[in-house]
């Protein structure tokens, strides 16, 4: 999950720092920002729990798609038939 950002120069990191502050929060990994070739600060995401809840999210999102798949395949409802004969099919089903 956690991926490495390379590094940028002070002036990349004023121009773009709020799409850098989003990838460093989103990754979780930390940013160096470089002032004449030599490392000058760390962007790091300020929550260290952060990525705790970053991982029960992607498995949220696994389990919802898991979920969403299992309907997909569900069979499609007839509007032929009725609620009565459905719920008499079924009583038939379990009770002879």
């Amino acid at each position: 999950m956690s991926t490495s950002l390379t590094a940028v120069g002070v002036r990349e990191a004023k121009n773009r720092f709020s799409a850098l502050a989003a990838q460093v929060n989103a990754s979780g990994s930390p940013l160096t920002v470089m002032k004449n070739n030599t490392p000058w600060v760390v962007i790091a995401p300020a929550d260290p729990e952060s990525l705790e809840r970053r991982a029960r999210l992607e498995r949220f999102r696994a389990l919802t798609a898991s979920v969403e798949q299992d309907l997909a395949e569900e069979p499609t409802w007839d509007p032929s038939v009725s609620d009565r004969e459905l719920l008499n099919r079924e009583r038939v089903r379990r009770f002879g």
